[in-house]
């Protein structure tokens, strides 16, 4: 059978982009997973079960009740979505918790604080992503309106991103094309080979860079009380890619207004899971 080069390209994405982690089991899946299963991993064989556990920090223990397929040895591995998060371990991160207060009197009281997603002290830039397919984008919400918006700027989208967060629903800022500002969940694809493909200048500050022709830089907030599974421990520069007139680029940080903060890892092309963030990614 013959495919177009379309065709090929559409088949090309979608196998890039099968393995990542998504609210809905994008293979087979085993019907005995557990019941309240919210976000899955779609493993195509370029990871190992291990290294899904560990990357998620899931005990042997909890990745066997939640997939009773495989055992503790993490035998069988097969090509098939599994649970890498259940409703009671969302609501362990997400509840509110009480925390004491000592007056100088040396009585105490408890204040009900919320656990309410905090501003970041920074955006961590992912780099350059190939966002060439319109069914598959990288980042799954598009903040701009059509035509793109004329004054956009990394900082402006990042607000909008970060407010929209507030819902839980996306942690990832991306700005495209010099107009365009994305946000999403998940970071569903790959950097660019060449990460001066991100080239156009931000219509709001020509200093900036808001990605390429059908490219996308991508950014991920860092903020305070991170829960451990969301990130190995991985310190790494907080940087923003810029214009200049020369032919060579320069980089600044990209900062919020904010208090206290940790750093987050760097996302690379080849770095398995951490390609695909899943959404279940909250702050604490």
């Amino acid at each position: 059978m013959l495919f177009s080069s379309s065709q090929g390209l559409l088949a090309l994405a979608f196998v890039v982009r099968l393995c990542r982690a998504g609210p809905t089991p994008q293979l087979q899946w085993d019907p005995d997973t557990i019941s309240s299963c919210m976000d899955w991993i779609d493993n195509v064989g370029d990871e190992t079960c291990e290294y899904v556990r560990d990357m998620f920090k899931i005990s042997p223990e909890d990745f066997h009740t939640w997939n009773p397929s495989v055992g503790l040895d993490c035998k069988p591995w097969n090509i098939q979505s599994y649970c890498i998060l259940t409703k009671e371990r969302w609501a362990s991160f997400t509840s509110t918790r009480t925390v004491s207060m000592s007056k100088t009197t040396h009585t105490s009281t408890s204040t009900s604080v919320s656990t309410h997603v905090p501003s970041p002290t920074a955006w961590e830039a992912l780099g350059c992503y190939t966002d060439d397919v319109p069914d598959l984008p990288v980042l799954e919400y598009k903040y701009s309106k059509d035509g793109g918006d004329p004054a956009l700027k990394i900082s402006s989208c990042q607000s909008t991103c970060w407010a929209a967060s507030r819902k839980r629903d996306v942690l990832y800022a991306g700005v495209k094309e010099g107009n365009q500002c994305w946000c999403g969940s998940f970071v569903g694809g790959e950097t660019s080979r060449d990460q001066t493909d991100c080239n156009i200048p931000c219509s709001g500050d020509k200093t900036q860079i808001c990605g390429g022709k059908g490219r996308i830089n991508v950014f991920a907030p860092i903020t305070t009380s991170q829960p451990s599974f969301m990130f190995p421990t991985t310190s790494v520069s907080t940087t923003a890619t810029t214009a200049k007139s020369s032919s060579t680029s320069t980089s600044t940080t990209a900062t919020a207004t904010s208090t206290l903060g940790t750093v987050v890892n760097t996302a690379t092309p080849d770095s398995g899971a951490i390609r695909f963030r899943p959404m279940f990614q909250v702050f604490n």
